[in-house]
């Protein structure tokens, strides 16, 4: 990516941080207690969850910028995490979180605030040579411009975790869901969300086409995947589903069900229709 291009990214985090932060500072203490669309979390224990996530990401850009790319002592090898086996000790740091440190209304609004406004500070200020170098994280060592990439994802989709709950009306908002589309196509990043099937041998081709008219093909063989730009001339052979890159978004962190949105017609689907089946093999939640 270009410097362009991180700027553009950037600044889209920064509007979302911004409108996030306004958001939860309007939520009442009872709609705080709330259940989100993550399961077995309130609303507080999303926005707990947030505040740990800016403050990894903080930690660990902060030492890569200093040259550092290493584990900080405690933590897991690159490599060896996904979300499904550290997900019940990532739920368990943010309900402990919101019940402690973050128990206030208030501190957990201004805290939230604060670590916003840092991280987005310190991406702003990363060097244009930097955005390149080693950066920790457990699903892989990663880059500041993918875990600027992995910042955007966490917001946008958790911030849709909080507000959809409250109001089925909110979305994944539109500018962030077509820049999502390199979070997926990112081998280092969407292994943190992809669940291997070793039974499954022969390859499986999957299609994706928006209406922007970009596209993305899933290619997955021996627990293996790779996420790719659709072919301008895609095979005529290929299972195509067609789909807004908002709502594939939660469909891909199966925050969405596949088959309930193909019934209600806001998934169409072209081809083989069992091919869909390892859709949710793949991805199971993140």
């Amino acid at each position: 990516m270009s410097d362009e291009s991180n700027s553009h990214i950037l600044g889209v985090v920064e509007r979302l941080s911004k409108q996030y932060i306004s958001n939860i500072a309007d939520l009442s203490t009872s709609e705080l207690e709330q259940p989100s669309r993550c399961h077995l979390w309130a609303v507080k224990d999303v926005v707990s969850h947030l505040v740990g996530i800016n403050g990894f990401v903080q930690n660990s850009l902060s030492r890569s910028l200093e040259g550092d790319g290493m584990p900080a002592e405690g933590m897991p090898n690159p490599g060896t995490g996904n979300a499904r086996s550290m997900s019940d000790g990532i739920a368990n740091r943010a309900i402990q979180l919101s019940e402690t440190a973050l128990s206030s209304r208030t501190q957990m609004i201004d805290i939230s605030e604060r670590m916003e406004f840092e991280l987005i500070e310190t991406f702003r200020n990363v060097p244009s040579d930097k955005w390149d170098i080693p950066a920790y994280h457990p699903m892989n060592t990663l880059s500041p411009r993918l875990l600027l990439l992995l910042k955007l994802f966490e917001l946008s989709l958790h911030a849709w975790d909080i507000f959809n709950a409250l109001d089925k009306d909110h979305q994944v908002d539109s500018e962030a869901a077509e820049l999502l589309l390199e979070v997926w196509k990112s081998p280092e990043i969407n292994v943190w969300f992809f669940t291997p099937d070793i039974e499954q041998v022969d390859p499986v081709v999957l299609d994706v086409e928006f209406d922007s008219n970009k596209g993305l093909r899933l290619a997955s063989w021996s627990g293996t995947l790779d996420i790719v730009d659709r072919p301008s001339t895609p095979s005529d052979s290929a299972t195509v589903l067609k789909v807004s890159p908002e709502l594939f978004s939660l469909l891909i962190t199966a925050r969405a069900n596949l088959d309930t949105n193909i019934s209600a017609g806001n998934v169409s689907i072209l081809g083989d229709e069992s091919t869909i089946q390892w859709f949710h093999t793949w991805f199971k939640g993140s």
